[in-house]
């Protein structure tokens, strides 16, 4: 039997701004969607050029203001109740919480829909889940692994990083951290969860550890706070779905 579509006349949208070279968001993304089962709602996609990962300045340009409100309007223009983009930019190019909260006020501006981020949803997870002590897993080389630790302990919100974990090697470019195993990132994960962690952050969304959530929490007694399931989290909520969504970790199974 063919699945039951939406109705699209009426179906609520969540647009996701996603970078060029990242093949995790869309499946992992629509795979979540489908789980809400009944949901009268359903996920869009756009795209801007990101083909490098850092913090100089031909990384940090792909991710200018400009280019990122032509790609929500994109997204405006089929009427998405929510935006956000999909990336963890504002967790490693040095600008700070801040320059998110200024992106994202830009985007609303320009579109009249209202928008986020990954790193702000990631903020606001944490906030609401009450934690203090975090883990932070990565798949980055050890300077821009740092960046994201540096991150989380210059927010103000008195966090503290009990452990950073790394892919080591580093995948050598953004298509080949999506093509990381799954033991792969399950350890460096359960790595991050140690020191007394309450929570750990997977920083990347192009890194697919959303299938290893659970049996990581199960087994170290943490939320981890998986960058891409965050923004469906965020997402959902912007457009008025509170409901629990189990099968995606603790985030999504427990917290509204």
């Amino acid at each position: 039997m063919a699945a039951q579509l939406p109705n699209l006349a009426t179906c609520r949208k969540i647009g996701f701004i996603v970078p060029s070279s990242n093949t995790a968001v869309e499946p992992i993304t629509s795979a979540i969607f489908h789980s809400l089962h009944a949901a009268n709602i359903i996920p869009l996609f756009t795209r801007i050029r990101v083909t490098t990962v850092g913090t100089d300045a031909s990384s940090t340009s792909q991710f200018s203001t400009q280019t990122m409100i032509a790609a929500a309007q994109l997204l405006a223009d089929a009427e998405a109740d929510a935006i956000l983009w999909n990336g963890t930019s504002g967790m490693w190019v040095g600008a700070g919480l801040a320059a998110d909260r200024e992106l994202a006020k830009a985007m609303e501006d320009a579109t009249g829909v209202p928008c986020s981020t990954t790193t702000l949803a990631t903020v606001a997870a944490l906030e609401k889940l009450q934690v203090r002590k975090l883990g932070i897993a990565v798949p980055y080389p050890q300077a821009l692994a740092e960046k994201v630790r540096d991150f989380f302990t210059t927010t103000h919100h008195g966090w503290e990083v009990v452990a950073l974990a790394a892919l080591d090697p580093a995948p050598g470019g953004n298509l080949a951290i999506a093509k990381s195993n799954l033991h792969e990132i399950e350890d460096v994960v359960a790595r991050a969860a140690s020191g007394g962690a309450q929570a750990v952050v997977v920083g990347c969304t192009n890194w697919p550890a959303a299938p290893i959530i659970e049996k990581v929490e199960a087994a170290g007694g943490v939320v981890v706070v998986d960058s891409i399931v965050v923004t469906v989290w965020q997402g959902l909520r912007m457009a008025g779905y509170l409901d629990l969504v189990p099968g995606w970790g603790r985030l999504m199974a427990e917290v509204v």
